[in-house]
């Protein structure tokens, strides 16, 4: 009877344990916790890759494994691209259509200064085609932007070991030899120079730029923003007298422009420049 008994009992235990497990077995998650550790796995090995591939997490641009990948396929299809060009234009210096693509190409690759000499190249050949000739004087006007950058950097560093400079100087004949005043005054003068350097590339490219709006003014004599352009580009190039012609062409033919009251104070300023410093009148 009691061993009848003890084994009812133990049939009734594992019978429930078996319905607990199924129980559970039908629980969400208790299954995902016993699964889990294989999906984070998984995760884990995926976000490993895409961090060293694609950059994923890193937030630094051309650091990761896919940067330097892309970068390298698109240099080297643009380096091929220029080098296919540059013997296409080279071995047809009178094809216009040579000449061109080997300016654009140049122009993709930041190549400003080739891409000029490329660029005139057709302008020779195709003297009036207005969209180059735009193209070439934007170019220009790039160039000399940079130049006015270059400037203005140099003359903050100039000015900035100037006032360095002006510490008082030592009793000592001796220190006054090898004092940090001499570096100073040095640094200052290597600025100073770079900066003269820098404004004279910037005045000779708006030159360039004021030549070519020239060209196009013959073209398109009716476009007001040629001639405001062409009196921009030579008032940086420090010829007054054609800027104010320039802008005052501007005005003739855009006088209600929303830009015509500047144009008329720059004219203003220029008057007074030439009144100050006259042009000297060449001797016949």
């Amino acid at each position: 009877m009691a061993r009848s008994q003890a084994q009812r009992r133990r049939h009734a235990q594992s019978h429930a344990r078996k319905s607990a497990r199924s129980a559970e077995d039908l629980m969400f998650f208790p299954k995902l916790r016993r699964r889990a550790k294989w999906v984070f796995l998984l995760l884990a090995i995926a976000f490993g890759i895409g961090f060293v591939a694609f950059g994923v997490g890193t937030g630094v641009s051309g650091t990761s494994l896919g940067d330097v990948l892309r970068d390298l396929i698109g240099r080297q299809n643009t380096g091929t691209s220029i080098d296919d060009a540059r013997k296409n234009a080279l071995a047809h210096p009178k094809d216009a259509n040579a000449q061109f693509a080997y300016a654009n190409a140049l122009q993709a690759r930041g190549r400003t200064q080739e891409a000029i000499a490329a660029l005139e190249a057709y302008t020779a050949l195709k003297p009036k085609d207005t969209d180059a000739l735009r193209q070439l004087a934007n170019l220009w006007g790039s160039v000399a932007n940079d130049a006015r950058q270059e400037q203005q950097v140099a003359s903050a560093q100039a000015t900035e070991a100037s006032a360095a400079s002006s510490i008082a100087v030592p009793d000592s004949a001796f220190l006054r030899e090898v004092d940090q005043n001499k570096i100073a005054q040095t640094l200052a003068q290597q600025a100073s120079a770079r900066a003269s350097a820098a404004a004279v590339r910037a005045q000779s490219a708006a030159g360039q730029q004021q030549t070519v709006y020239e060209q196009l003014s013959l073209l398109i004599p009716d476009d007001p923003s040629i001639f405001l352009s062409l009196g921009i580009a030579a008032q940086e190039a420090n010829d007054a007298e054609s800027a104010i012609a320039a802008y005052r062409t501007f005005l003739d033919l855009a006088p209600n422009d929303p830009s015509a009251a500047q144009v008329k104070q720059q004219i203003d300023f220029l008057k007074q420049q030439l009144q100050a410093n006259p042009v000297p009148q060449q001797s016949g």
